[in-house]
């Protein structure tokens, strides 16, 4: 039977067992897990498990070039921050711009995906340092500032959209330190493009075993990976209930951490093999983030 109960300790699995023993040794317990889950970027790019290149135009004139540049890099650290713990996993590439080129033209940004070998590219144009808004500057505040804009072309061959998104970003540079004014902007549309981060509560089914109790701690302790190697080891059980709460929690863990396609896959197993009660509402989460 399901108990839908919190557990809440952190006590050793002797514990664990006293407390549970009684109620879930005929069938599956359902304890909850309070996390913080990602949502989708403001830009509506998903990037998680994606290689991604950024290109930068350069359109001969020094000054232009040299600020994209430093413009494209901070871009690159934001999001290497953010999904690759900051290891330096992105390549930053020089295009000559040309003038008559439509850079929201898919069959250009295709070629430039074959070109970097990514699944995603950002292009940057070279900024216009003309056209802004500088109302909000009087006096001394608006000596040595120059409005500039910047369009971003991205494209991302696994999104089902199969389009050339593009991005206007604006603002004003202090021609005297135009490197800051460069950086600043670079990491402003980077963060465009990070998940934000929502509380959820997420069902996992948990059995009387050592096995269950030791995913139940890596759960606890975010250490998936481990859960997950435990989980699948015991996919091999003749118990058909028992299988769908391990598919179940697979899905779980994947959809947590963000792998909605292989989540959605795991909890389609899961209700072949038995109905089990919270696997709807998993399921409507999973097509939710996953755009289905």
């Amino acid at each position: 039977m399901y108990t839908g109960n919190r557990l809440v300790s952190a006590a050793r699995t002797a514990v664990l067992s006293a407390m549970l023993g009684t109620v879930i040794s005929c069938g599956p317990s359902a304890y909850l897990l309070d996390i913080e889950t990602r949502q989708p970027s403001a830009a509506g790019v998903e990037l998680i498990g994606k290689t991604i290149s950024v290109v930068y135009l350069d359109d001969g004139v020094a000054e232009d070039s040299l600020f994209v540049a430093g413009m494209s890099s901070a871009f690159v650290s934001r999001l290497e921050k953010e999904y690759f713990a900051g290891d330096s996993l992105i390549t930053i590439y020089c295009l000559d711009k040309q003038y008559d080129a439509d850079y929201q033209d898919k069959s250009g940004m295709l070629d430039l995906l074959m070109d970097t070998g990514s699944d995603v590219v950002f292009l940057f144009d070279s900024p216009s340092f003309a056209g802004g808004d500088t109302s909000g500057l009087t006096g001394d505040d608006i000596a040595g500032k120059v409005p500039f804009s910047v369009n971003l072309y991205v494209y991302d061959s696994m999104d089902k959209r199969d389009t050339v998104l593009q991005f206007r970003g604006s603002s004003i540079a202090d021609m005297a330190d135009l490197e800051n004014t460069a950086r600043s902007a670079g990491s402003a549309s980077g963060s465009k493009f990070v998940p934000g981060w929502r509380a959820e509560e997420i069902v996992f089914f948990l059995y009387d075993s050592q096995q269950w109790y030791d995913t139940y701690f890596h759960v606890q302790e975010y250490e998936w990976q481990k859960a997950m190697d435990i989980w699948m080891s015991m996919l091999d059980t003749e118990n058909l209930e028992k299988r769908a709460c391990i598919e179940y929690n697979l899905a779980a863990a994947c959809y947590i951490q963000g792998q909605y396609d292989l989540a959605l896959e795991w909890v389609e197993m899961s209700e072949k093999h038995f109905h089990l009660p919270y696997t709807a509402g998993l399921r409507s989460r999973i097509e939710d983030r996953a755009g289905r």
